[in-house]
């Protein structure tokens, strides 16, 4: 393609939106694809304790490499983070089949989450770079990705090991990171790196504007990624559905979230981030148990749709936060700040996805949809309290 016309291309509004929304549904559709196929690991015994410690490995990675890749980020501008990153998820996929033994398998795991950190610091920011005024409403359509991957990717993962075998997936997973690298390769705009120093996350941390949406986030991840687990194990038992029932329900609520990115944009302006994110809260409150209330497949299906509208609610605002908080303190350290979201969302949707399962194989599904339920309504005050305007506050 010749150079001016590859400018303009990098230059459409929508360009930016949907080389990240790729790159990020491709690290969740490499998270999902990889997490059926882990007990068949070469020198796994698909006990608990090594699939604790792949699950461990991962998250390890992405906390561990969050504060590096923030960092080159900020120093040199995302784009350069952001093809290091797609090219280390491919790195770490051809470890997974190269594995002679359980050592090389937990590796590939790690380096699957670093690239996972590289990947969202480095995308969210140059979202929150590039879009001011329509920021909540980009950030969702990019955000839409992550769920479809996250839903497609397990369902990936278990069909093509069924078709062929345990390397099967992953050379599917090859071709689309490579396809996503010469995406961000060629169309991803350079980012400038930060002129100033960026403070540290415990100084970001330390700002409300910072720490409030980042609890949120993890709220969110919580709130969804008690689903991903435990759906499909439920849907399973009902006898009723099949893999391509649950891959059409997840399908469905990650378009439904996807097209609410418009309406939660224009909610925020007219009832504030605030309470958008309040109602968010209330809503996956509220419509989290109705999954259980019927065994109807159009009524789970329903009821999945309007948890995916209480996600966009809950999450698409407090991503958009997070980089309007940057800049009200006169600063641009985009990845700073996103290298906090990363941080929170792995925390709350790993963290729910293993306690979860525990807590359900004692509790059953449908009460341990309360007992999110619950906790995510008596956050609710806190919330409220957490975000009043420092005006308010005084008075």
């Amino acid at each position: 393609m010749p150079p001016d016309r590859l400018n303009a291309v990098r230059a459409r509004p929508w360009t930016l939106i949907l080389v990240v929304g790729f790159a990020l549904f491709m690290d969740y559709l490499i998270y999902g694809a990889a997490m059926p196929l882990m007990e068949h690991a070469p020198g796994s015994s698909a006990g608990e304790q090594h699939l604790g410690l792949l699950a461990t490995a991962y998250a390890v990675g992405v906390l561990g490499a969050t504060p590096l890749f923030g960092w080159l980020c900020e120093r040199n501008g995302c784009r350069g983070p952001m093809i290091e990153g797609v090219l280390l998820a491919g790195l770490a996929t051809v470890l997974f089949v190269v594995a002679p033994d359980f050592p090389v398998v937990l590796l590939a795991r790690l380096g699957q989450g670093m690239a996972s950190a590289a990947v969202w610091i480095a995308g969210l920011a140059l979202i929150a770079e590039h879009y001011s005024g329509r920021r909540v409403e980009m950030m969702g359509y990019a955000l839409m990705g992550s769920t479809g991957g996250a839903v497609l990717g397990p369902l990936l993962g278990g069909w093509l090991y069924e078709a062929s075998g345990y390397t099967l997936p992953f050379l599917v997973l090859l071709v689309l990171i490579a396809i996503a690298a010469v995406l961000c390769i060629l169309l991803l705009r350079d980012s400038q790196a930060s002129a100033s120093k960026s403070p540290g996350l415990l100084t970001i941390l330390s700002d409300r504007s910072v720490a409030v949406p980042a609890v949120a986030v993890a709220l969110a991840a919580a709130g969804w990624g008690v689903l991903e687990p435990l759906l499909p194990v439920h849907l399973a038992r009902l006898g009723e559905t099949d893999a391509a029932d649950i891959g059409l329900l997840f399908a469905a609520a990650t378009i439904v979230y996807g097209a609410s990115a418009p309406f939660v944009s224009w909610l925020t302006e007219r009832i504030s981030v605030r309470w958008t994110i309040v109602l968010g809260m209330l809503g996956m409150a509220a419509t989290l148990p109705l999954i259980c209330v019927s065994d109807a497949f159009g009524f789970i299906l329903v009821a999945l749709c309007l948890v995916g509208v209480s996600f966009a609610l809950l999450l698409n605002p407090t991503a958009a936060e997070l980089g309007n908080a940057v800049e009200r303190r006169g600063l641009v350290c985009y990845a700073a700040v996103y290298s906090v979201y990363n941080i929170a969302y792995c925390v709350g949707m790993l963290g729910t996805a293993s306690v979860a399962a525990s807590i359900a194989a004692h509790l059953g599904f449908f009460h341990t949809l309360l007992l999110v339920s619950f906790l995510l309504l008596l956050c609710v005050p806190a919330m409220v309290l957490a975000t009043r305007p420092a005006r308010e506050a005084v008075a």
